[in-house]
This record gives structure tokens, sequence and C-alpha cells, in this order.
């Protein structure tokens, strides 16, 4: 049951840090989007490095060899202490309080398609992507609040393999929440009609570390408490 608090986690690292908690919570300086996505981005990039020696990556599947071309995975929801504080995801929320999702779009260089890769495949024909958020309040049954809803866009590059997107919110109303978030490439339309055509949903993971981002886990939403 998930219980712990925004609070808690301050004064948790202020003590391991052998500080004052009022002292951390006053001075830490504000965490951006921006920031949490570096942090991410350099924590995907070693354990994507752990995940190139292991096979059991990704969806969807490739019809002919039961292996999948990319994965989509959801870490969060994140209220980053401040500092080199890791990124430790908890699922309650204070009214108020910043909170950030966080979206991982990974491309498979472990299949083999045609003498290169499924990675390379995708990232040389350079697609548009659109990572997508939906929220709703399972409490009231209603959509969530605005700034839980986003489409975000994207390119795929070549020789770029993961693409970190977040996401921030305040939560405003009281109330458990469901976040689902979806990607896809968007090779439907001219000039792309001929490039491959993929979309997948996020399966959430509760760690960055490998194998849980890169491992075969049960898909599922991300739920999470806003509290008074």
């Amino acid at each position: 049951m998930a219980t712990r608090s925004a609070e808690q986690a301050r004064t948790e690292q202020a003590s391991a840090d052998g500080g004052q908690a009022a002292a951390a919570t006053v001075s830490a300086p504000a965490v951006t989007a921006e920031d949490v996505k570096a942090q991410v981005e350099a924590k995907v990039q070693a354990e994507f490095e752990k995940a190139m020696q292991s096979p059991e990556i990704f969806e969807p599947v490739d019809p002919t060899t039961g292996q999948p071309w990319l994965d989509v995975a959801a870490f969060g929801i994140i209220q980053p202490i401040g500092g080199s504080a890791p990124l430790l995801p908890h699922q309650i929320v204070k009214v108020g309080e910043p909170a950030f999702a966080v979206a991982i779009l990974v491309l498979n260089p472990l299949l083999q398609v045609g003498g290169t890769n499924a990675a390379d495949v995708l990232a040389n024909f350079a697609l548009p992507f659109e990572i997508r958020y939906q929220t709703g309040n399972l409490t009231t049954w209603q959509l969530g609040q605005g700034d839980m809803q986003a489409v975000n866009n994207g390119n795929l590059q070549p020789g770029v393999f993961f693409y970190v997107d977040v996401i921030g919110f305040t939560g405003s109303q009281p109330g458990l929440y469901e976040m689902n978030i979806s990607a896809r490439l968007l090779g439907a339309t001219p000039p792309f009609v001929n490039a491959p055509q993929f979309a997948g949903y996020a399966t959430t993971v509760i760690s960055l570390d490998f194998p849980d981002l890169f491992g075969t886990q049960p898909s599922g939403p991300m739920r999470f408490q806003v509290y008074p």
C-alpha cells in the first residue's frame, strides 16, 4: 500500500544527509521537468548498455521472429527532493505540490532485420513520434485536470535508440488517479507512407534498473493519489 508522502521523502533524505529536515526543505532548489529528463536519460543510458547484453526486450513483436521492435515504459509519479537525490517513484502527492511522470520510448537494437537491426531501421527513417498522456480521476470518474493530459511530439534520430519525455503537474483536486501513456510512430501519412508503423501503450516500471526497465513485465497504468 502506497503511504509515503512528499514531506516524508524530504525528511528521510535530510536525515540521511545528516542535516535538518526543515532546512533541507527550504533550501532545496526547484526541480524542473528538464532536470528530471536529464537525470532519467543518464540513468537509462547506463542501463541500456546492460540491456544490450540481453535479448529479453521489447514489444510489439515481429511475426517472423517473435521479437519486438520497440517498447514504451512509464516511470513515476516522481517528486524530486532536489540536488543529487535519486528519482524514486511513489504514488502519494499532496495538493499544491509539483510532481512528474516519465515516458521512455525504446527501440530494439537486438532484433535483426535484413542485415541490420530494428532500432537502426526505425531510427534511420527519422520518423516523427507522438507520446500521449491520458489521466482520469477514479474517485469522481471524470477526466483528470488539464496539466495531467498532454500530447508531446518528437523525431527519431539515426543512432539514438531511446527517448525520454517528461510532463509536470501540480495536484489540485484530491482523489485517486490513473494515468495511461501511449506512443506511436507517425509513419502512416506522406512522406512516410512506406515507413514501419507502430504504436503501443506503456508498462509501468518501479525501477530504472536493468532488467526492470527492459525486461518482460505485465502492462499496467500508473496509479497515484492526490491528498489534501
